[in-house]
């Protein structure tokens, strides 16, 4: 039944829910459940609210007015809601490699880009076809924003950017990293998470912090994360909790 749903499910439903006469906490949830079906790539986008409280808390107790702090991998960013709650006079900006789907309406079917120029997805009526081309988007095509409804009403000067985090270049260099059910053994290699670990090193200023967090029911509490600190521009461990995977990676 879900492979059935996320066959047929393409981002037009995103802005149905967006525009639906629904009570927000019920839109938010529905949009959340319809991000958890979705298919990006090759790739299922998953999300919720509150998902890591102690990497939260951890990061929260950092943060200095004027700070940067970089949610990356929010997907709708939702679980970015208590972080944009507490952050103060800090400045919160959620990123993910997808952010928004462009999009180009034609006879037959509607065609929706990916924002990294990865692949191409074509959306017929009983079904979506994600193909193994890679054209860049039409200059001007309108988006399909992926930021939760509840995330706008609620911190409506809040954006959803397109980062890579293997390479992408913030504008302006972050204070505080958080990077949750991202950076895992089951998503990457050793060798692509020390990668994306450099680059957000690069991405990161003097004496900043960059938290390493992952969801899963192995650990206590349903989480662990680790806080790395840069100093003379390397990271290293400073906090640990609950025996995050990569402890031994990184060490």
């Amino acid at each position: 039944m879900l492979l059935a749903l996320r066959i047929k499910f393409s981002p037009a439903v995103l802005e149905n829910i967006r525009r639906a006469d629904l009570p927000e906490m019920e839109k938010a949830a529905l949009f959340s459940g319809a991000m958890n079906l979705f298919r990006a790539g090759t790739a299922f986008k998953t999300t919720a609210a509150a998902r890591s409280p102690l990497t939260d808390s951890a990061l929260l107790s950092k943060v200095k007015p004027g700070a940067l702090i970089v949610e990356t991998g929010v997907s709708d960013g939702i679980s970015a809601l208590g972080l944009l709650a507490q952050a103060g006079n800090a400045e919160v900006l959620l990123t993910d490699l997808q952010a928004a789907f462009p999009y180009e309406r034609g006879p037959l079917c509607t065609r929706y880009y990916g924002t990294d120029g990865a692949y191409l997805s074509l959306k017929f009526p009983l079904f979506l076809l994600c193909t193994g081309r890679k054209p860049a988007p039409p200059a001007g095509a309108p988006v399909v924003s992926l930021l939760n409804p509840l995330v706008s009403e609620k911190f409506p000067a809040v954006k959803l950017a397109a980062f890579d985090i293997f390479t992408g270049a913030l504008p302006r260099k972050a204070d505080l990293f958080k990077c949750a059910n991202v950076l895992n053994l089951q998503y990457f290699k050793t060798d692509e998470i020390l990668r994306a670990i450099a680059n957000l090193s690069a991405n990161l200023n003097e004496g900043g912090w960059l938290y390493i967090a992952q969801n899963n029911g192995k650990y206590p509490d349903g989480e662990a994360y680790l806080g790395l600190r840069k100093e003379d521009g390397r990271l290293s461990i400073e906090e640990e909790v609950n025996g995050h995977e990569l402890l031994a990676l990184i060490k």
